[in-house]
This record gives C-alpha cells, structure tokens and sequence, in this order.
C-alpha cells in the first residue's frame, strides 16, 4: 500500500509539470487593457530645430513717391533725424505704419501723407524698385528735423518778409501726416487749435493754447492772406468761429482735420461755405 501511495504521488507531480505553459493564467495582465497600468509610453525621436529668422512685417502694400525729394527719417516719428532723401516715382514696399509715417526699410521711414505719396496695394514693380537714398545726418540736419524741416525739398511758397511766417510754414510742413486726437498738442496727436499753438511755439512766437473763437479775437483781422496767416471757419461741429488752419499759399491751407495733419484746397465747397476770414497773430 505505501508503494502504491507513493507511486500516486509522483504521478501527480509528474501530470503538474506537464501542463502546457498557455494554459497558465495571470489575473495582473489581464486587467492591463481595462484600466491597469498603461504600456510605456514610445520614446519619440526630437529632432533639434534652429530659431527661425524674425521676418519683417509687411502689409502687402507699396508706397509711391511723388514729390522730387522726400525725407527719409531714421524712426516713427517726424522729429527723427533725416537720414536720406527718397525721389519722384521711387516705389517701395511698405513694411509697417506708425505715426503717419511708413517703414520703406529697416530704421527707414517716410510720410505717408497723400500730399506727398500714394499707397497701392501690390509690390513694387521690380523695374521700378530703386535704391534709397542714404546719408549719416550731420548735427545741422539733425537740429532742422526737429524743428523747422519739411518732409520734401520742393520749395514752399513765398514767405512774407517776416522771418517767422516762413518758418512757420515750414514747422507746419513737417508735422503733415501727424494723427488727430481731440484736445492733441503734439505730433503724437492734434486737433485744429492745438495744432496752431504747438505750430507758432515752435516757430518764433509764443502764444497760449486756447480755442478757435479766442484766437480769431486775438487776431488781426486782414483781408489778403500771406503764407503764415491763418484762416478760419465758423458753423463746423459748433456754432461760431470753430476750425482754423495756417495758410500757405496757392490757395491752400495746412490743418489738424478729422484725418489728421494735411494740406487741403480751400476752394472745396465745404470750406467757402463755413469761411469765416483770416486773421494774423
């Protein structure tokens, strides 16, 4: 008998190590798809990347020149330096707008006002792109941007003998595509007044900012204007003198407008029907 006990023994053994191993069962593996622990993950190949080149803006248009000289000023604004000098039908691609003023070229910027340019849209055609004109501004250059330049070379209208009329006329060229902003006083922004007291400030004569209807008391009434003078309208956005700009000649005038600094024609209907007179300080 405990032979035979023995002998059953070992054949269970036996029998147990011949069970077929996927037969063998793991209660860990198989709940691994039903919210167990997730396979690792693939380790993905990174392939370095160089920093990308910082490109220009640009607006996809192009900015004509159409006077025979217009300055080049070295930033945003009409008191930067002059650095070079852009000619008649010299086109360019515009890169940015600030100020009035469009970027032609790195650090290289030039009025946008319709007095001076038209903007297109489109490149410039490459049979007509030329190069701009480029100089270091020297300490005299420098000083006129500031205060009396224009932003072209084309000679202003005959100034009274008063030496202040001419540079009058001159700061008010300079400030042409300055924005508007109601209550402005400087190239950041003006409105008519602000425009006319920053204006003589800057060009002889020392005068208070107050309003169109004090200023139209103040002045010398006349009736044949000079460069220099000053023009004003009634009935515009208020009853009474209203809106005033400087004239320069040829029948025109340099005013702070709804559109900012420009030179307007006064024989447009809207002005002779508000003309009020003109006036000298």
């Amino acid at each position: 008998m405990l032979k035979k006990a023995n002998r059953t023994v070992m054949n269970m053994g036996l029998a147990a190590l011949l069970v077929p191993a996927a037969l063998t069962f793991s209660t860990t593996s198989a709940s691994a798809n039903d919210g167990g622990a997730a396979p690792a993950p693939v380790q993905e190949k990174v392939t370095p990347t160089s920093v990308p080149q910082q490109q220009a803006t640009t607006t996809n248009q192009k900015v004509i020149v159409n006077v025979s000289a217009l300055n080049i000023r070295q930033g945003a604004s009409f008191s930067s330096p002059v650095v070079g000098t852009a000619t008649q039908g010299q086109e360019f691609a515009i890169l940015k707008e600030a100020n009035g003023l469009v970027e032609i070229a790195p650090n290289k910027w030039i009025s946008k006002s319709s007095s001076y340019v038209t903007i297109a849209s489109g490149k410039p055609s490459a049979s007509q792109v030329k190069g701009v004109s480029t100089s270091t501004p020297s300490t005299s250059t420098a000083s006129a941007s500031t205060s009396a330049a224009q932003e072209t070379s084309t000679p202003a209208p005959a100034p009274t003998t008063s030496t202040a009329s001419g540079s009058t006329v001159n700061v008010a060229r300079s400030l042409v595509g300055s924005p508007y902003q109601w209550a402005g006083n400087t190239p950041s922004g003006f409105d008519c007044s602000g425009f006319i007291a920053y204006v003589f400030n800057h060009s002889g004569h020392s005068i208070s900012r107050t309003s169109v209807a004090n200023y139209w008391n103040m002045a010398t009434k006349i009736s044949s204007p000079q460069p220099g003078d000053l023009v004003f309208f009634q009935n515009t956005y208020t009853s009474g003198p209203s809106h005033m700009g400087i004239y320069i000649g040829n029948g025109q005038m340099i005013h702070a407008g709804s559109h900012g600094v420009a030179v307007a024609d006064l024989d447009v209907s809207y002005y002779q029907d508000h003309f009020l007179g003109y006036g000298r300080f």
